[in-house]
């Protein structure tokens, strides 16, 4: 395990929440929301298809796969962005440990319909405030994805030179770094 996933903080904290939203960790009761989330054209399109097609499948995405144990990775774990005014969920994002990357990275996604708000900024700007305590990360996103690519340059990520592949993916994505602005 390399430095920076040893100092990394526990997940028993939550960002701080903003002026328009509160933020959660995942739990099994949220599997209609990431059955919504994740069949939405711009997960399928920018991260791709997870085969979760029913209630049953998205709550194993969230009990055997993917984010209990994101959760439970020391510095590591998705949150919920919650709408202050009336509790509607509208996105995941957070610290992942995602296997073939030396670091953990940093990923979002929101609900088509809150796009264009300022949403993704204001999550992505609180999620990294907090950063699990960790000083340095990375992102990846497929070169077509500008949005993504806007937003994380707009964070201060650096785009890396070269283009790379994750294990089990063959698209080819861009690799983003970065620094907490303390380092």
């Amino acid at each position: 395990m390399n430095r920076s996933r040893k100092n990394a903080k526990s997940m028993t904290k939550i960002p701080a929440p903003t002026e328009r939203l509160l933020f959660r960790p995942a739990t099994i009761a949220d599997a209609p929301f990431l059955l919504g989330l994740l069949n939405t054209r711009g997960w399928l399109d920018n991260i791709g298809d997870r085969g979760v097609y029913t209630l049953a499948d998205a709550q194993n995405y969230y009990y055997n796969d993917r984010l209990r144990r994101a959760c439970e990775t020391p510095g590591c774990g998705p949150m919920l962005c919650v709408l202050k005014n009336d509790g509607t969920t509208i996105d995941n994002s957070g610290v992942y440990d995602r296997p073939g990357l030396d670091l953990p990275d940093f990923g979002f996604a929101f609900l088509p319909e809150y796009h264009g708000r300022g949403y993704a900024y204001e999550a992505s700007v609180a999620n990294l405030t907090f950063a699990h305590g960790h000083k340095e990360l990375l992102a990846i996103t497929l070169p077509t994805n500008e949005p993504s690519i806007r937003l994380l340059e707009k964070l201060g990520f650096k785009r890396e030179e070269e283009l790379i592949r994750i294990p089990g993916d063959e698209a080819e994505l861009i690799l983003f770094r970065w620094k907490s602005a303390s380092e």
